[in-house]
């Protein structure tokens, strides 16, 4: 047995006490005015049948629909709770009887979704209609009638009424902060913030009707205790999750979850409801005394044990399995993997209903996927294109087809994906392409990132508003690269056989007849509508009837067709000179921007050598500064090395705990890596064989990395015996300010929304970002990536023009003295990772693989599993892509920030467990067997043939020419 091997089976070993009697979860506690508690369990409500912590429980529904969220009616008779009963999320009221509850009965119809109710006395209800920036409170009354509770156009959500009903505490979501706020249910009423600060959540009143419990984000989780005027804030207990406050007042229930409601990252919305998960989940309920010092007499409630476990495991597989089955399964073009997947329904079923418990479901359900078919069809041919979208991954097949080559190909690709993903990437972003061409001794990296213009600079408080930079809008956009990129590539490596007119042309194609809404626009649109209604050319673009487009409908362009004509005419002047040009700059000049007509016209696209490394044998060439994704990825790769090759990284825990620590252990790019036409540029701690030897002296196979190991880039950990602590080049270090590795840092230092999730009401904004990568069997491949910023970039659209900008004004440091700067002409940092593997090294390599991801963060997420999982693992490309994401991140946690990571599910609940044991902290941010964070694309060489894959974390497509599907 390798080292490997028997240091998982000691992981393992270890975590088997916590694996032996899970809890189903215990969610949304809500109390009855006579002490009796209500909560939801694993989709189905359940109270009590008395008051009392140790009262027996009442299942008061079931069935396969995802019910929670109670709310007692003040005579204790009813419950109004949330379902998708009948398909959406609706209010639904279920009576209580001697022996349960009646048949529950609809009580609202909205095409929205309804949610998060509270019951007064007269049977009013207040609750929550619409999602994200369109959340409002609605007011409706016992014979049915509704109405706003607000006027406000800011988000509102959590709803609770006062004792006595006529006040209303909830949280306003606004300018990236949540405001806990109260005001009278009817009449006038000025409403009072009670809390701004804390990024409030689910709060409840206390019965004097004098106080609030609430949850709270930041800066510090936990609970906290504040009087309705908010002269003070208490903290009760450092758990965080929905608290309920009991009648006499003497207690708090809280009902703790690991992790937070995961954000946008470009994943569709093609989910109704990202609650309805229930195996491996670990909510717990809790009472304390309230209001007491934090965690003081702490109880934890056992939940009511399962009634007929067979049934419940059956409920619990075939839940899992139907929605994968929609997600995956359910085109045409999945007939053959959809037989696949129904024989694994078949014989894994009996095996889950026949399960002790509902880890041993886990287990079953694990194993299952583990045998399942691709998401996605991979493609293979002579050459081949993987993109974000059919239009354009079609758009390089004909350009190939016509016998251009991989440059004319990508450029093509690049273009239409401007047109059908608008939200992601487009003539107004920027971003990098590698490209390797058969004879080349290295790859070129044509670099076209956004740059401040020439009175873009941190000395113009003309571009303040109200003391402040916007948060969208035309002031925010820098002087577009995505032109000049694409026509520089295209001048040198283009194959001459098709013209720049030709490339352009199927981009023209969709932007004038039109292009299909794909799910993952529609959700940009949905999510966020409040931005792009401020801008009349953008309502004219995307909404209809004041409402966002959904997907299936048709978005006809032709002022991005004519924009894109005379790029086709003159090539990179047609953008950045001549009429493009003038009415860019009228209208973003007029509008507060500072760009100007030079700024356009002296933009160029250089190009940078690419970082460079090693890997077990293998040549790794990725992007090149001023993105620090190639560097950070080299520090990752090379850290990881020294471990050993590591096992299927899903169920051996080791494995996962060094590809973690390799990746928090790569140094930071805090003051090495920014503009290198303005600033020294150091990649060498990244690169450096000899750096990755001394920070591994950090790694222990039976311990997390504890994040106080760093003092600003300084390895305590890593010092020889009696000698002092090394820095990230293996030479003598002091303390810094420098970011914590493992933690992602932009060029204007420690991002503070790196790894954290945008959920509603949330200061980070998510990034919008896509890739793509051409190859042929000839040896020639590429790979792009690029973005507007933001989902959505600035989310303005000149009228006339027909396209987004990027939105990167803000994505510099503040200080002019200070390294990356936005300081006049700079170009600005990034996390890309455009990257393209070399068989071998030094003059024997051979082109092997071209991978690239999106999503800020997780753009290295992706690539980095994209490259262990295919040098390491032995996978093909969609095989690879497919493998579930982790992201190491900091949160706010009781002794400040702490190291948290992110995980889709894929991994085994035996090897979580594991890492748990040894120190780890872990958010699911998928349900099961479902792939949501860190979009990738890669082809890959395979003998005569190239293969393709396409991501299913959006509509990714993969295809290919003479070769199958």
């Amino acid at each position: 047995m390798s080292v490997v091997a028997l240091l998982g089976a000691a992981l393992l070993q270890g975590a088997v006490s916590q694996l032996q009697a899970p809890q189903p979860a215990m969610r949304d506690p809500a109390y009855a005015a006579d002490g009796r508690l209500a909560v939801s369990i694993d989709g189905d409500v359940w109270v009590q049948q008395s008051p009392g912590r140790d009262a027996k429980w009442r299942r008061l529904t079931s069935g396969a629909a995802w019910d929670r969220e109670p709310a007692w009616a003040p005579d204790g008779r009813s419950i109004v709770f949330t379902s998708d009963r009948a398909g959406g999320l609706d209010l639904w009221r279920v009576t209580l009887t001697a022996d349960g509850g009646g048949p529950p009965e609809r009580v609202t119809t909205d095409a929205a979704d309804e949610m998060e109710a509270t019951v007064g006395g007269d049977g009013t209800i207040v609750f929550t209609r619409g999602r994200g920036a369109r959340a409002r409170l609605w007011v409706r009354d016992a014979a049915g009638g509704e109405r706003r509770l607000t006027t406000t156009e800011l988000g509102e959500r959590w709803a609770t009424l006062s004792p006595d009903g006529t006040r209303v505490a909830y949280v306003q979501l606004a300018d990236g902060a949540r405001r806990l706020r109260v005001r009278a249910l009817s009449g006038p009423s000025a409403d009072s913030v009670v809390v701004g600060d804390r990024g409030a959540e689910r709060p409840t009143w206390a019965p004097d009707g004098e106080r609030l419990a609430f949850a709270a984000a930041s800066p510090r989780g936990g609970i906290y205790v504040a009087p309705r005027d908010g002269r003070y804030v208490n903290l009760v207990t450092q758990r965080r999750g929905a608290p309920a406050w009991s009648p006499d007042g003497r207690a708090l229930v809280v009902a703790e979850a690991e992790g937070d409601e995961a954000g946008y990252n470009g994943d569709p919305r093609r989910l109704p409801d990202r609650v309805a998960e229930s195996l491996g989940n670990v909510a717990r309920l809790h009472w304390i005394e309230a209001p007491a010092a934090p965690d003081v007499q702490l109880a934890t409630a056992t939940a009511p044990a399962v009634e007929d476990r067979p049934a419940r495991n059956a409920e619990l597989f075939d839940r899992i399995w139907a929605r994968l089955d929609r997600l995956y399964f359910t085109a045409p073009a999945a007939a053959a993997r959809r037989v696949m997947w129904a024989a694994l329904r078949d014989r894994y079923r009996p095996r889950a209903v026949a399960a002790g418990s509902d880890l041993d479901v886990e287990r079953v359900v694990h194993a299952m996927l583990l045998e399942r078919p691709t998401y996605r069809d991979e493609a293979s041919g002579r050459a081949a294109v993987a993109s974000a979208h059919p239009v354009s991954t079609a758009a390089g097949l004909e350009v190939l087809a016509k016998g251009g080559n991989v440059v004319d190909a990508a450029v093509a690709t690049s273009f239409a994906l401007g047109v059908v993903e608008p939200d992601a990437s487009g003539i107004g972003g920027y971003g990098e392409m590698l490209v390797h061409l058969k004879g080349m001794d290295r790859p070129v990296l044509f670099e076209f990132m956004a740059r401040v213009p020439e009175e873009g600079g941190l000395s113009n408080a003309s571009l303040l508003q109200d003391g402040r930079y916007p948060s969208d809008g035309p002031v925010l956009a820098m002087v577009p690269g995505t032109v000049a990129g694409m026509h520089a590539a295209w001048k040198r490596f283009g194959s001459g056989k098709v013209a720049w007119a030709d490339l352009l042309a199927p981009a023209i194609r969709a932007a004038r007849d039109g292009y299909e809404v794909s799910d993952g626009l529609a959700t940009t649109l949905w999510l966020e509508q409040g931005r792009f209604t401020k801008y009349e050319g953008s309502r004219a673009l995307f909404f209809r009837d004041g409402q966002p487009m959904v997907a299936g409908d048709t978005v006809r362009n032709p002022d991005l067709a004519w924009t894109l004509e005379q790029i086709a005419k003159a090539g990179a002047d047609g953008f950045y000179r001549g009429e493009v040009a003038r009415r860019l700059v009228q209208d973003l000049r007029g509008k507060g921007n500072a760009v100007r007509l030079t700024d356009l016209a002296r933009y160029f696209a250089p190009e940078r050598e690419p970082v460079a490394i090693t890997y077990r044998g293998n040549t790794i060439y990725s992007s090149a500064p001023p993105a620090s994704g190639g560097a950070i990825l080299a520090g990752q790769l090379n850290n990881l090395e020294r471990f050993g090759v590591p096992r299927p990284l899903t169920d051996d825990p080791a494995s996962l705990h060094a590809m973690i620590a390799a990746w928090q252990l790569a140094p930071s790019g805090r003051g090495r890596i920014a503009d290198p036409s303005l600033w020294p540029v150091n990649t060498e701690p990244f690169t450096s064989k000899d750096t990755a030897a001394v920070r591994w002296r950090c790694f222990s196979p039976t311990r997390a990395v504890d994040p106080s190991i760093f003092r600003g880039d300084t390895l305590q950990c890593a010092s020889p015996a009696g000698g002092k602590s090394l820095g990230t080049d293996g030479t003598s270090g002091a303390a810094g300010d420098a970011t914590p590795p493992g933690a992602y840092a932009t060029t204007a230092g420690r991002d503070e929304c790196a790894g954290l999730d945008h959920a509603d009401g949330s200061p980070c904004r998510p990034q919008g970002t896509t890739a793509f990568t051409v190859g042929d069997a000839d040896g020639n491949l590429v790979a792009v990536t690029q973005t507007l910023g933001t989902w959505g970039g600035n989310f303005y659209v000149t009228p006339g023009l027909g396209f987004l900008y990027n939105d990167k004004l803000t994505s510099y440091g503040t200080d002019p003295s200070q390294y990356g700067a936005r300081l006049p002409f700079a170009r600005h940092g990034s996390t890309l990772a455009p990257t393209i593997a070399f068989h071998g090294t030094g003059a024997a390599k051979r082109p092997w693989f071209a991978v690239g991801a999106a999503g800020n963060a997780w753009i290295n997420s992706a690539v980095y599993q994209v490259v262990v999982g295919t040098i390491d693992l032995g996978l093909g490309p969609q095989r690879a892509l497919e493998l579930p994401r982790f992201l190491p991140g900091q949160r706010s946690g009781p002794g400040g920030r702490e190291s948290v990571i992110d995980i889709e599910d894929g991994f085994s609940p035996d090897a979580i467990a594991a890492l748990r044991a040894i120190g780890y902290r872990f958010d699911v941010v998928s349900l099961k067997g479902e792939l949501r964070m860190g979009y990738g694309s890669a082809v890959m060489i395979d003998g005569p043939r190239i293969r393709g894959g396409g991501d299913p974390r959006r509509a990714g497509v993969a295809g290919a020419i003479d070769g199958t599907r």
